[in-house]
């Protein structure tokens, strides 16, 4: 399940070594890629009734008897994923894997602070200015979130060894499928998405007296310009139900890829979770 402003093609360097174990299905949400472009439904519970009439649809039964999936979400995919246990539980997902998500985007006064949220879409001044942007320079709008989502950008290293052309591949892809959305309805969906907390949810949801037998593997990365590690790393704590280190849930914060780490890296991206789907 993509992220804000994807598609289901940002997974196209992941899918062959999936497919190779199992059927692979790649949905592009609503109001994005090459789905419908709707004036209506810019919520992420929407989205994740969608996602459950698509496995309706997939499993043929309402009640998705007999059905077990194996899930990957990026970003907001995981919020809505969240959203999907929070309505239906957690089945029939047998194995979840959660890249770069923190469970509340915006700064709060209770603690949740520049350690754990957003590291700039985390207030309602911030989703303002970003739903103006949308609306008089969508493509600026969209470099910025380009710029923040790879590691060679928003965290460079010397060992990075990224040509111009390999830049501007990138950047013309991502640019291209964000350009496919309608701009205000990205607005009115972020300024959903960010407003969304799901610490408790997730704990009641995932953790150990949900009665959920889900297993999930959080990854982060320690050079994403969207979170702190130690955002999305939380989601571990809340699924083992207080404790990081023995549950349902693990967690790795990586080096060698951003919040798209799964494209920066599709090698280690792959190999790291067919490990834990196995």
């Amino acid at each position: 399940i993509h992220g804000f402003t994807g598609s289901g093609a940002v997974w196209q360097r992941n899918v062959p070594a999936f497919a190779d174990r199992y059927r692979v299905v790649v949905p592009d949400l609503r109001g994005h890629g090459d789905s419908d472009k709707p004036k209506h439904g810019y919520h992420v519970s929407r989205l994740a009734m969608d996602l459950r009439e698509l496995l309706v649809h997939l499993s043929g039964s309402q009640n998705l008897e007999g059905m077990k999936v194996k899930v990957i979400g990026g970003s907001l995919g995981c919020s809505i994923l969240w959203c999907y246990a929070e309505l239906f539980a957690t089945s029939p997902f047998t194995h979840t894997i959660f890249v770069d998500q923190s469970p509340l985007q915006n700064s709060t006064l209770d603690g949740w602070d520049s350690r754990f949220c957003n590291r700039g879409m985390n207030s309602a001044p911030a989703v303002a200015a970003l739903q103006a942007t949308l609306s008089l320079k969508p493509e600026l709008a969209h470099l910025g979130t380009i710029a923040a989502c790879l590691s060679y950008i928003s965290h460079p290293q010397e060992s990075d060894n990224i040509s111009q052309s390999t830049f501007k591949e990138d950047e013309e892809f991502f640019l291209g499928e964000a350009m496919k959305g309608n701009h205000e309805w990205y607005g009115k969906l972020m300024a959903d998405h960010t407003s969304l907390d799901w610490r408790d949810s997730i704990a009641s949801t995932f953790g150990p007296e949900s009665g959920s037998s889900t297993k999930v593997l959080v990854i982060t990365s320690t050079r994403s310009g969207c979170f702190p590690a130690e955002g999305p790393l939380k989601v571990v704590e809340y699924v083992n139900g207080g404790h990081t280190a023995t549950g349902r849930a693990s967690g790795i914060a990586v080096d060698w890829g951003g919040h798209w780490c799964y494209w920066e890296n599709p090698e280690k991206f792959n190999q790291l979770c067919l490990g834990f789907l196995a």
